[in-house]
Parts: C-alpha cells; sequence; structure tokens
C-alpha cells in the first residue's frame, strides 16, 4: 500500500503580508529604528542593508525560506555564502546618512541572519494569523492571550498571560504578540461557548504603564508599554488590514452609509480570499446591498437578469491584481454603475463609469498598441499590472471612468520605478 506523505500548508495570508511590503528608502536603512512601527509593518528593512541587491538578495532567500517551509539553519547556510561574495559580512566602516558621522558596524553574521529570519517569521505569521482571526471573529470573538512557558520567557510579559478581552478591543493594537526579538507569546481565540464551559469573563482592563521612550534617531518621545520592545508596540496585522482612510478618499461619490457598506464587504472579501485563495465577485444594487454572489466568477457566465441597473462589482483577487479588461466590460455592458478590486495584498481598485457610452471600443483601442510596448513590459516583471494601471488611467484621461486606487508599498514602487513606462502608454508614445 502507498504510503501517505502528509506535507504542511503554506502560511497563505502571512505569505501575501509579507510580500505585500515595499522596500524602506536607502536613507531610512541605517539603523533598524529608521523605519519604525507602522512604517516597518509596510516596509521590508534589514539595518546596513544599504545597497538594493543587498536588500533585495536576502528578501529574495527568506521570502523562498517562507514560502517553501524552510529552516532558519538552511536559510543561514544558502544565504550567508551568497552575501559574502557580495562583500556583505562581517564588520565594515559605514557612514551614518542621517548623522554623517562613519562608524565600525556588524554586517552579516550567522547571529544577525538568525535575527532578520525569526523576526520576521513572527511577524508575518502574526499579521496573517490576525487576517484570519478577523475572518472568524463573529464565531470566535474572544483572544487569550497566552505566554509559551519556557526559561527565556520574558517576566514582563507575564502580566499578560491567560488574559483574555475580546477580538475588537483596543488593547490587541497595542501588545498583540510578538512584542519583542524572539518573543514566543502567542494568542488563542475562544468561543462564547468555551467560555461558559470555563467559568471564563472578558478580564477587566489592564494598566499598560507606559513609559516614555525617546527615539534616538527622530528625538520624538513615544509611550511604549512597560516590558514591550519598542517598536513591538502595534499590531501589524491591523496596519496591513486597515484601508479605511484611504477607501474614504476613494469614494467621494458615494454616501457614509454605502461607503461604510462596501468597504465591509470589500474587507470580507479580501479576507476570503486570503483564506482559500478563490477569486470572488459580489453584485450589489443602488444601495450597495448584496444581489448575487459568484466564486471565480471569469468561469461563470454572469446572468444579466440578475444584475440591477447601475449596479456596483465587487472582486477579490489574487495579489494586486487590477479590474481586467472583462471588468470594464462587463461595466459596460450591463449598465453598472462601478467596478472595484481587492487584492490579497491590500491593493484597491475602483473605476465608476461616468459616460453612458460602451467601453469596448475604447478597451479595443488602448489594447491595440499593447504589441508596440510587449517587450518593455515584460522586462519589468510587471507587464500585466502596469498595462491594466496605464489602462484605467487612460480611460480617466478622456472621461469614460473616474479612476482611483490604493496601492500597497510594493505595488506602489513599481509604479513610481516605471513611471516613464506608463505616461507613455497613457499618451501613446511608443
Amino acid at each position: 500500500m502507498a504510503q501517505i506523505v502528509l506535507e504542511p500548508l503554506p502560511h497563505r495570508e502571512a505569505i501575501e503580508y509579507f510580500r505585500s511590503r515595499g522596500y524602506a528608502h536607502q536613507l531610512q536603512r541605517f539603523h533598524h529604528l529608521d523605519h519604525f512601527r507602522e512604517e516597518h509593518a509596510r516596509n521590508w528593512v534589514v539595518a546596513k542593508a544599504m545597497r538594493d541587491d543587498i536588500s533585495q538578495a536576502i528578501r529574495a532567500e527568506f521570502d523562498r525560506a517562507f514560502s517553501e517551509g524552510r529552516t532558519v539553519d538552511q536559510f543561514q547556510v544558502d544565504l550567508a555564502p551568497r552575501l559574502r561574495e557580495m562583500g556583505w559580512w562581517g564588520k565594515s566602516m559605514m557612514e551614518d546618512p542621517v548623522t554623517g558621522e562613519t562608524e565600525e558596524v556588524q554586517l552579516g553574521s550567522m547571529n544577525r541572519l538568525r535575527v532578520i529570519f525569526d523576526t520576521n517569521m513572527r511577524t508575518a505569521h502574526a499579521a496573517g494569523h490576525w487576517a484570519s482571526i478577523q475572518r472568524t471573529k463573529r464565531a470566535f470573538p474572544y483572544l487569550q492571550y497566552i505566554q509559551i512557558q519556557r526559561p527565556t520567557k520574558r517576566h514582563d510579559h507575564a502580566r499578560f498571560h491567560n488574559k483574555i478581552w475580546g477580538v475588537d478591543d483596543p488593547i490587541w493594537l497595542r501588545i498583540y504578540p510578538p512584542n519583542g526579538y524572539f518573543c514566543g507569546c502567542t494568542v488563542i481565540q475562544r468561543t462564547e461557548g468555551w467560555m461558559k464551559r470555563n467559568g471564563r469573563v472578558v478580564d477587566d482592563p489592564i494598566d499598560l504603564d507606559e513609559e516614555e521612550w525617546t527615539h534616538k534617531r527622530s528625538g520624538e518621545v513615544h509611550m511604549i508599554p512597560r516590558g514591550i520592545t519598542p517598536g513591538f508596540d502595534t499590531n501589524p496585522g491591523a496596519v496591513w488590514l486597515d484601508i479605511t482612510d484611504d477607501w474614504e478618499g476613494m469614494t467621494p461619490d458615494l454616501s457614509s452609509e454605502r461607503r461604510a457598506t462596501e468597504r465591509g464587504l470589500i474587507e470580507g472579501l479580501r479576507l476570503r480570499r486570503l483564506s482559500d485563495g478563490r477569486d470572488t465577485m459580489i453584485v450589489t444594487d443602488t444601495n450597495s446591498l448584496p444581489v448575487d454572489y459568484l466564486v471565480t466568477p471569469t468561469d461563470v457566465l454572469l446572468d444579466p437578469r440578475r444584475v440591477p441597473d447601475q449596479a456596483s462589482f465587487l472582486y477579490s483577487r489574487e495579489a494586486d491584481q487590477n479590474l481586467s479588461r472583462p471588468d470594464l466590460a462587463r461595466l459596460s455592458d450591463h449598465g453598472g454603475y462601478a467596478a472595484t478590486a481587492i487584492g490579497a495584498g491590500g491593493s484597491v481598485w475602483r473605476a465608476v463609469r461616468i459616460s453612458d457610452q460602451s467601453l469596448q471600443p475604447l478597451l479595443a483601442s488602448f489594447d491595440s498598441i499593447q504589441p508596440e510596448f510587449a517587450d518593455e513590459l515584460q522586462a519589468t516583471g510587471y507587464g500585466d499590472e502596469i498595462f491594466t494601471h496605464a489602462r484605467l488611467l487612460w480611460l480617466d484621461e478622456r472621461g469614460a471612468v473616474s479612476y482611483s486606487w490604493r496601492m500597497t508599498e510594493r505595488m506602489r514602487q513599481i509604479m513610481d520605478a516605471n513611471a516613464d513606462l506608463i505616461e507613455r502608454l497613457v499618451y501613446g508614445r511608443p
């Protein structure tokens, strides 16, 4: 009888979080505090990795280790020789771009690689876990803080151990683990039934006993909960999932009620996409209330009888994929009002139809220039993303749609790096 081998599944939410992060600016890579709290949650940075090729090499190897389930030892063994060849190893003299002073610094070492691996692994898993918590919080509305009992546990974290608060309690924005380097704390979701069976109730609010801490790079004074390492007193998953302010700016045409309803719908679509990896479409009426729900919409023919006049089409997408040509054709052919796509990484793309003219001739006209730019687009490694963004900018220029977007840091940096190509696509200059 053939032996069945069970392989661990990759943590989809955690990987999407990690891949949504951009790169810190070169002048913000000298010290680990140059990127702080929310900035660090959105951008990848390794202190002293001032050269792009060094930063990219470390990130690529971590991505491989993360997605393939490789260990820290494998990460070190594979990456260390390459960093030595690139000259990023051991001690070196380096100028601090903030102070202008030259000092001896530690570049690569086996210990540093261990810290890089562990910190990014724990942070990404925590962010991915937070996405799962948000998706399932109706069934599991409570979180229990658990400190792993081990010789190296931090005694300052013991005051949080076994405490239970609601998922939406703001305390989780300050003490959601990890709360320091190599912190082994975690949270467990609990149901209402579990609480009753175990005689537990929500704990009273706790005094975080915040202490003043001066950021030595900026001089700013921050209030940090006692025992938590500065910079860890935030929730990277909450930072990653939050689209509130950007969505507000993208939807001036919607009433506050519709804006809140559609935001809730696309947030739900994103969480589902992170969980099962499938694209989904929701069709809503003029009050933003769902009237149809389709999984893998590209494979399903939409029944026009189920599409109300001035409908909105909401899509979840892999990574940061924009509205496609079929999406825009559907918006036009069904007399829709708007189409919105949200990527698993957090990019949001929205097109509001502002003209009664069919989009089909315009789509055909723009796409006809693609062969002229095919080689350039392919060379970027992000040809589809760039072309679809340019297509919508072009439609906006011609008054066919009103186009707005919210990009992850990674996608924004890709678009900025290819701004000249995008401009030539929009204005038809090969």
